[in-house]
C-alpha cells in the first residue's frame, strides 16, 4: 500500500523572478520554499476569514 496523500491538489502559480528572489531571500535556514509559501497562504486565509 502506497502513503495516503498529504496535499491531493497541485496548483502551478507563475511567479516572476523578483518575487521567487523574495521569497527565497526570506526563507529561514532550512525552509523549503514551498513550506513558507503554504504558511504564507494559510495566514492570509485565516486574515481574510476573520475580516470576512
Amino acid at each position: 500500500m502506497g502513503r495516503k496523500k498529504l496535499w491531493p491538489e497541485r496548483i502551478t502559480l507563475p511567479l516572476t523572478t523578483e518575487t521567487v528572489e523574495r521569497i527565497d531571500a526570506s526563507l529561514e535556514k532550512g525552509e523549503a520554499r514551498v513550506d513558507m509559501i503554504r504558511t504564507a497562504i494559510d495566514r492570509e486565509l485565516k486574515r481574510r476569514e476573520r475580516k470576512g
